[in-house]
């Protein structure tokens, strides 16, 4: 849920529990409207982070790879050189 749509959903039901205290439907769609963004906003977290460490490994490989090929033209050069 993006939160444009959330936060309309929020004041919308915040509005008809001031208007309907005692409907405890209102209340029980409040709550769940809650947890489920509470949800959401969790599991994105954990997908950024995920993300996070994949953009992260593939940096090491990358650099890794950029040593090994600089590390084996200068051995050649050194190798031809002589």
């Amino acid at each position: 849920m993006n939160y444009i749509d959330f936060e309309n959903c929020r004041i919308f039901l915040e509005k008809m529990i001031e208007q309907k205290p005692d409907n405890s439907e209102l209340i029980k769609a409040y709550i769940t409207l809650i947890e489920k963004k509470s949800d959401f906003d969790i599991s994105w977290l954990k997908t950024d982070e995920e993300l996070r460490k994949d953009f992260e490994k593939n940096q090491t490989e990358r650099i890794k790879t950029q040593a090994e090929i600089t590390k084996t033209s200068i051995e050649k050069n050194a190798y031809i050189s002589n």
